[in-house]
């Protein structure tokens, strides 16, 4: 054990030379401190012969907003968009008759995409039609002056009316009804004569070249006509009766009226409104006639046709879908990198399927305002060159190079 080789014969011979060493030391660290040691040092000062933090080699021009040196590209990655793209929809109902574009196919303004059944639409403008010749011919009507011919024959038709309607006030007379029913009950006589002579002969089988059945064939005629005329005479008297002749005299006699003093300007007024309304009802059916046939809206290329000849179409259903020729980028810029940033930078653009191969662009707009909820606006970037291998819907990097 340790205790049992302690000697402390030993330890008092050498403690004069250890307390000697002591000395030596702290004198020779005072010394130190004297003369090479600054009187005050700060935490973060570098020390005299030590390598140079990667901090201290940084560039010594003022960094951006967001950290990066201003000759620094921002480098973004964002779809390909078509520059424009047009939902073709159909404004109105109807079977599609021919499908005239695919996709891939390119088209020109106002260039058929496709048709759809117009046989309703075209009976409805040929009613429209009528219906405005109808209206311009009631305004000419009104408008022509009368002659004494149509004057005369206007009277004599209010003379015939105002005939009529007294008859029809004062009843038929006894005698006349007398009369008519003695005709009717010598007709129905005369038919029961025929009935029962046709009846005695009816089992031959030429009985339909016999006088007999064209006897029975004539006295059913004058039944007829006698009983037609006595129910003439009796109801010639009723409310109704009186009611028609009534109103038959009065429009003879506004007949007679416009004739001799002619239309009265309201009435032509009316009737040029009706004229009015036609046209526009004309002009309506046309302009549906016209939504039959699906035109496109702008030049461009046809990326989808959603619908087949023979099909239905639904008004406000999408039935193609038309984008232009040209693209566009749009990256959501940081709002720190604003300042960095300008209509009319030039921009790089690379896509994968390209490799190494480097599309110049342009900066076209930079939005007014950013989106509160990322804080980013959006930046629009075109193609400044041939861009044919820019298609939409690649993904692209885009490099805007600062200055």
């Amino acid at each position: 054990m340790l205790i049992a080789c302690f000697r402390p014969d030993r330890v008092r011979a050498l403690w004069p030379g250890l307390a000697a060493a002591l000395l030596l030391a702290v004198a020779l660290t005072g010394a130190c401190g004297i003369a090479g040691a600054p009187a005050a040092s700060s935490p973060g000062a570098p020390v005299a012969g030590a390598p140079a933090r990667a901090a201290d080699l940084a560039d010594p021009r003022p960094p951006d907003a967001a950290g990066a040196t201003r000759d620094a590209p921002l480098t973004y990655t964002a779809s390909i968009l078509p520059a424009e793209q047009v939902t073709v929809v159909a404004e109105v109902a109807g079977q599609v008759i021919e499908v005239a574009v695919q996709v891939g196919d390119r088209v020109d303004a106002g260039d058929i995409l496709l048709r759809l059944d117009s046989t309703t639409l075209e009976a409805q403008r040929a009613q429209a039609l009528a219906a405005l010749q109808a209206a311009q011919a009631e305004v000419e009507l009104l408008r022509v002056v009368a002659g004494d011919a149509d004057i005369e024959a206007a009277r004599a038709a209010v003379a015939a009316a105002d005939a009529a309607y007294k008859r029809a006030l004062a009843g038929p007379a006894a005698s006349a009804i007398a009369a008519a029913e003695a005709r009717l009950r010598q007709a129905e006589a005369a038919f029961k004569v025929a009935q029962t002579a046709y009846n005695q002969v009816a089992w031959n089988p030429a009985i339909a070249a016999l006088p007999e059945s064209r006897q029975l064939e004539q006295a059913r005629l004058d039944l007829d006509a006698a009983q037609a005329a006595y129910d003439q005479l009796v109801k010639i008297s009723t409310p109704d009766a009186i009611t028609i002749a009534y109103a038959e005299l009065a429009s003879a006699r506004a007949h007679l009226r416009r004739l001799e003093e002619g239309a009265e300007p309201a009435r032509i007024q009316a009737a040029e409104a009706q004229v009015r309304q036609a046209e526009t009802a004309l002009y309506l059916a046309q302009l549906q006639l016209g939504k039959a046939m699906l035109r496109a809206p702008i030049p461009g290329i046809v990326a989808q046709v959603n619908i087949a000849a023979g099909a239905m179409a639904a008004p406000h259903a999408p039935v193609a879908l038309l984008i232009s020729p040209e693209v566009k980028i749009v990256i959501p810029l940081d709002e720190t990198e604003l300042a960095l940033v300008h209509a009319g930078q030039a921009a790089e653009i690379e896509v994968s399927a390209y490799p190494g191969e480097i599309f110049p662009g342009v900066v076209t707009t930079v939005a007014p305002n950013a989106d509160p909820a990322t804080h980013t606006i959006p930046v629009t970037i075109q193609p400044a060159g041939d861009a044919a291998h820019l298609i939409p819907g690649m993904l692209a990097t885009v490099r805007l190079v600062t200055e």
